[in-house]
């Protein structure tokens, strides 16, 4: 199957299956690790274009990943400073953050 073919296979996957899929309105994770068509689809993709199709985090969704790490770490008692290092960002960033989602527990 030539590049030509692999995308259009994708392409009606895509029109046949995905649209009508039930799935379709959960995060797209599910696709690449539960469903049959969304795992040849992953594979088709990988051979057209070299990659696999992942899904990135957004910037909010690490920052939500940091601050519950941060409310725990400030929890067994370190320092945000500290903190900050350990989760590889700036202190005043996670300040920003945990005040954003209303997680900053001031000293």
């Amino acid at each position: 199957m030539n590049a030509r073919d692999k995308r259009i296979r994708i392409l009606n996957l895509q029109d046949q299956y995905c649209k009508k899929c039930g799935y379709s309105l959960d995060p797209y994770q599910y696709c690449i690790q539960y469903c049959k068509i969304g795992k040849e689809l992953i594979k088709l993709n990988k051979k057209v274009f070299g990659v696999p199709l992942e899904r990135k985090e957004t910037p909010e969704e690490k920052w939500d990943k940091r601050c519950k790490q941060a409310v725990d770490l400030y929890e067994r008692g370190m320092e945000y400073p500290v903190i900050a290092k350990q989760i590889g960002c700036h202190v005043s960033g996670l300040y920003r953050e945990l005040k954003k989602r209303g997680l900053l527990k001031v000293p």
